[in-house]
């Protein structure tokens, strides 16, 4: 079963080559060309791959019977032992089939021995016509088949359908001979080597031709060069304009500036994009070069771009005299301008940052002493003077709170979230506000509800976006009659809400969605860097809220801020600041240091503290007189001012850490200037009490109360 299966198929694929042969040769007339004459050709093969080529070697000129290897051939129905003793004998691997003398296909002898060495092959097949051992896709070319189609049909086969040789017939389809590989390997090589020498002649030749075209054209390309470098490649925007403005042409970097079309027909006037401002200096400035006046060589427009918005360019123009235009180099310095307000608006708020610490600190020094010696009198005084002292005393902490917003405007802390209630917000924000609402003549009207509306925030930082709306309302009503600024707040269920309004000029619609994106403005550069709004965007995100705005031109503008509600929390269990009941003579053993450079403030500590406790208090200007002091003597507390000279409280601190950890754990600090967050984290983490000033009496005497009441029990 298997055997025959095998021969079917073989049988199968031989009668469909045998088949497409004789339809190939079926309109010519039968030829014998069975044992035709072995006529070896090698001679003629060697004369195209010796060492004496031909002068010259094309595909057209090669005759193709002169690469024929043999001509030897059988009848397609020859047995295959009869072939296969023929193929021995003539030591030769191919055999052309010949049918009625015309070729028909190839015979191979791997194929043969295959198939008669196999298991019981030769007693299969040894009667087998010739034809069921023909190659599958022989290839037969006529005498008059084009040498190239021959070289790349022939080289190209793969695997099994590649073989040594392939069929050269006439017009009559006798067979010519069979050409080996080999001798069409060695025409390729030798086709490919004649044109490469070609090439090379011909590439001499360019090469001469070139140098010829150079010299007659080298003044020409050195023209060219200076162009591409100085104008079309250049850094910055260059453009050839008429004496109207009228660009005439440009390089590149001049459309990526102006984003405007590229196409050298597109004709684009400047003044069309200059700002209408500056559409006269801009004309003005085009009139003097066609004048031949001296003009400045740098000029500044802001300038209408697609997509981007106002930009500032430096102009640098000269007058062509050769060709009547004007030569205009553009840079944009937006981002640099943009750069150096950054960094004068970085200055300035460094310097604020100083003046405001120095003047909070300064100012609370003064007052701690008006607070402290006005609760020192009050017990001594009738009852009008008690009412006098007590509206020094709301002065004084009305004044102090004033400056803690001072100093959290110039440095706000990071912004640790807390229960704030916006009502409070509100009116802290317009009291700083309030120098600036005057001088504008912008009438105030607020409407904040009875009961606290609480949201879970940085009150600075809610604060910002206040007073950045409530500043921006104010530029928009610049130039209306009765300016009028409207603030609500508002509780709706779980949503807390600040509405700010205006009667301003409004919000054009087409820049409607833009107000929030960073660096987006219509205000000039000395008003706004168009970070304003993107700030309170994002600072409302922060704390999950969000922030829309609605306004129509001409009608005013208002912006709705939404936070959620906080949930409320139980009151705060940290001890009040209470005046406790003191036993005579209860402390008089503790000693106190109190080490400050300020005369008044340093009486005040220690009168605060003698009269409150009758104990002994001493006292030292500065922190090196107080170091020096701590460690001569032995004192179970320590009060001392951050900011002396010579030796601050905070070194003083940590000198009495490292030579007398005891007397360390026995420390207070007194602060004008208690806004800096760096440095109240680095308190907390010493586990140092801290009184801001200005403070009570019954602050400071809460604070001194847990030191003495220990060193009591030790005494």
């Amino acid at each position: 079963m298997f055997v025959t299966l095998g021969i079917r198929v073989s049988a199968t694929v031989c009668r469909r080559s045998f088949s497409e042969m004789t339809d190939h040769c079926s309109s010519k007339e039968p030829h014998d060309c069975l044992n035709a004459p072995n006529t070896l050709r090698l001679d003629s093969l060697r004369s195209f791959s010796g060492s004496t080529p031909p002068t010259v070697l094309s595909a057209e000129t090669i005759p193709l019977e002169s690469l024929v290897h043999h001509q030897w051939s059988v009848p397609d129905d020859t047995p295959f032992d009869a072939v296969h003793e023929f193929l021995r004998e003539h030591k030769v691997d191919f055999l052309a089939l010949i049918r009625n003398g015309r070729v028909v296909g190839i015979c191979s002898r791997g194929q043969l021995g295959f198939m008669l060495g196999s298991r019981y092959g030769f007693a299969l097949f040894s009667r087998s016509p010739a034809h069921l051992a023909q190659v599958a896709h022989p290839l037969i070319f006529a005498r008059t088949t084009p040498v190239l189609e021959i070289l790349a049909r022939a080289l190209a086969r793969q695997k099994e359908e590649f073989h040594e040789d392939v069929i050269l017939i006439d017009e009559d389809c006798r067979l010519i001979g069979l050409i080996p590989v080999e001798a069409l390997a060695h025409l390729q090589s030798r086709l490919v080597g004649e044109q490469l020498g070609e090439l090379r002649r011909q590439h001499e030749l360019l090469q001469q031709q070139n140098l010829e075209h150079f010299q007659t054209n080298h003044a020409l390309r050195q023209t060219q060069a200076l162009y591409q470098g100085v104008f079309a490649s250049n850094p910055l925007g260059l453009a050839l304009l008429d004496t109207q403005g009228v660009v005439q042409t440009h390089n590149r970097r001049f459309v990526e500036l102006l984003n405007v079309d590229e196409n050298p027909g597109a004709k684009l006037s400047l003044i069309s994009l200059v700002i209408e401002r500056e559409h006269l200096l801009f004309q003005n400035l085009l009139q003097a070069h066609e004048r031949h006046h001296p003009t400045s060589a740098a000029h500044e427009f802001t300038l209408h771009v697609a997509g981007r918005g106002p930009r500032l360019f430096r102009f640098n123009t000269r007058w062509i005299s050769e060709t009547s235009q004007i030569c205009a180099c553009l840079e944009d310095i937006s981002d640099q301008r943009s750069v150096e307000r950054h960094l004068r608006r970085q200055e300035k708020q460094l310097l604020l940052d100083t003046l405001v610490g120095g003047i909070a600190h300064e100012l609370n020094n003064k007052l701690t002493p008006v607070m402290g010696f006005s609760e020192l009198l009050e017990p001594t005084l009738d009852e009008r003077s008690q009412l006098y002292v007590s509206y020094i005393n709301k002065s004084v902490v009305e004044a102090a709170h004033i400056i803690r917003q001072l100093l959290q405007l110039s440095k706000p802390d990071s912004g640790h979230p807390e229960i704030v209630d916006l009502r409070r917000i509100v009116e802290e924000s317009l009291v700083m506000l309030k120098f600036q609402l005057r001088e504008a003549g912008v009438r105030v009207q607020t409407d904040l509800p009875s009961s606290p509306v609480n949201v879970l925030a940085d009150s600075a930082q809610i604060k910002q976006v206040l007073m950045n709306l409530a500043i921006n309302s104010v530029h928009a009503m610049t130039s209306m009659p009765d300016p009028e600024l409207g603030i609500a707040v508002i509780r709706r269920e779980n949503v807390a809400t600040i509405v700010v309004r205006d009667n301003g000029i409004g919000i054009a619609p087409e820049i409607m969605g833009r107000i929030f994106d960073p660096f987006f403005t219509t205000k000039s550069p000395d008003k706004g860097s168009g970070l304003g709004l993107s700030i309170c965007f994002s600072i409302v995100r922060k704390y999950g809220g969000d922030i829309s705005v609605e306004s129509e031109p001409g009608q005013g503008a208002s912006f709705t801020v939404e936070f959620p509600v906080a949930v409320e929390v139980a009151p705060d269990s940290t001890p009040r600041e209470i005046e406790l009941p003191v036993q005579p003579g209860q402390w008089a053993d503790c000693k106190v240091l109190v080490v400050e450079d300020e005369e008044v403030l340093r009486k005040l500590l220690q009168e605060v503290i003698r009269s409150h406790f009758g104990c002994r208090v001493d006292a030292a200007v500065n922190g090196s007189e107080g170091l020096t002091q701590a460690l001569r003597d032995h004192y179970d507390l320590i009060v001392s001012d951050i900011r002396m000279p010579e030796l601050s409280g905070i070194e003083l601190y940590l000198r009495l850490r490292e030579l007398q950890p005891a007397t360390a754990g026995r420390f207070i600090f007194v602060s004008g200037r208690s806004g800096d967050e760096q440095f109240n984290q680095e308190v907390k983490r010493w586990n140092v009490p801290l009184v801001a000033k200005p403070f009570t009496m019954a602050r400071l005497t809460t604070v001194c109360m847990p030191f003495l009441r220990a060193a009591s029990a030790r005494h």
